[in-house]
């Protein structure tokens, strides 16, 4: 440790496994290339474990959702509501027809929790449990006894604000076009997504195909709902998260998948889609967009296990020297264009347990492709 405090400020210089990184060398920024050919007017990849963006096509354009809108309600019925509050579903919440708009089957006088609605807006994309509980929470907001909706949508556009969406503007709750400004981006809707897979409670609504939900009352009532995702159930790697279309927005989709411990969100907007046929969609492009893009990422990626005995031994012998540690697990995906991955460690004066003394930069060729915090460890 006498050696490390003589350092004091200075940055540690540490030889990788594969070549040296210089410490004069050039660092290069990773920029995300856009996916093969794909319908969609935008798309954006990130692995939100580490913050790499992997696909990038329009990712800051503001386009039309349809119901992907439902991440940013779902959000705000987490941050108002107790989800074991009781909802008597009341004659302005179903849907005008059933035939038409995504549904969970809600009738007037039935009661179930917010929780169970939550189930309901996710899974079969409902716009009526959506209607319900904006009615319901907007209610209890300020100017919500005037305009129930109106109130919610308020705290939907503060709240998407505060998480970092702050190119997006929400007019209902259940995506549909309403009046007012109707538009998020790609790269917004992977930060709500993210944050959606956050909470517990709504990462497990949306990675359920099916469910099975019970009206409390003396008419009780079964409802069974399945998800409007494809590929939940069919692709172990699949855990959520939403569908989205209207005519404007064309087909919509955001997916999570894993990478081991990593998670990987896919935001597809404005993918070709036309209404019509048996199964209600003549052309509906999203699901082979999203089967390009989860190709791409496998075909030109690789993922470095940070506990790969193989890869990153020499590091770990490095950190052990100074009695520093990454206190981190996963993977970092590795552009398989850029080369193979590589390191840096810098270290500055030790410090107390556990308190970040320096960090870690990986490589992929000249381009930093991850930033790890260092921590001191407890003497043995």
């Amino acid at each position: 440790m006498l050696a490390l405090a003589l350092l004091a400020s200075l940055a540690l210089i540490l030889t990788p496994f594969a070549a040296p990184v210089p410490a004069d060398a050039q660092e290069t920024i990773w920029q995300a290339p856009q996916p093969a050919a794909v319908t969609a007017k935008a798309v954006y990849s990130i692995d939100t474990t580490r913050g790499l963006e992997l696909y990038a096509k329009n990712p800051d354009e503001r386009l039309a959702m349809g119901s992907t809108a439902k991440i940013a309600t779902a959000l705000t019925v987490i941050e108002y509501a107790d989800p074991d509050m009781e909802v008597t579903i009341t004659a302005d919440d179903p849907v005008s027809d059933p035939a038409v708009y995504s549904n969970m089957g809600l009738q007037p006088g039935m009661v179930f929790t917010v929780e169970e609605l939550l189930y309901g807006l996710l899974i079969p994309s409902g716009n009526d449990a959506a209607n319900a509980l904006a009615r319901v929470i907007g209610g209890e907001l300020p100017g919500g006894g005037d305009d129930p909706i109106a109130a919610f949508m308020n705290a939907v556009n503060q709240l998407v604000a505060s998480l970092g969406a702050t190119n997006s503007h929400f007019s209902t709750p259940h995506g549909l076009e309403g009046d007012g400004p109707h538009y998020t981006t790609a790269r917004d809707l992977a930060t709500l997504t993210t944050h959606l897979l956050q909470n517990p409670l709504l990462a497990e609504i949306v990675g359920t195909d099916q469910v099975t939900l019970t009206s409390r009352g003396e008419d009780a009532t079964e409802l069974s709902l399945t998800t409007t995702n494809k590929l939940l159930g069919v692709d172990d790697a699949v855990i959520g998260v939403k569908t989205g279309s209207t005519e404007l927005a064309g087909g919509c989709l955001v997916i999570a998948t894993t990478e081991g411990e990593n998670v990987v969100v896919t935001v597809i907007l404005g993918s070709d889609l036309e209404y019509g046929g048996e199964t209600g969609y003549l052309v509906d492009a999203r699901w082979d967009d999203i089967d390009t893009v989860l190709r791409g990422i496998d075909q030109n990626y690789d993922w470095v296990r940070l506990d790969d005995p193989e890869l990153l031994g020499g590091l770990r012998d490095e950190l052990a020297a100074w009695d520093v540690e990454l206190n981190s697990s996963g993977a970092i995906a590795v552009p398989v264009s850029q080369g193979d991955l590589r390191y840096r460690l810098e270290l500055g004066p030790p410090a107390a347990p556990e308190a970040q003394v320096g960090r870690v930069l990986f490589f992929a060729g000249s381009t930093v492709v991850a930033e790890l915090p260092v921590y001191q460890q407890a003497a043995a």
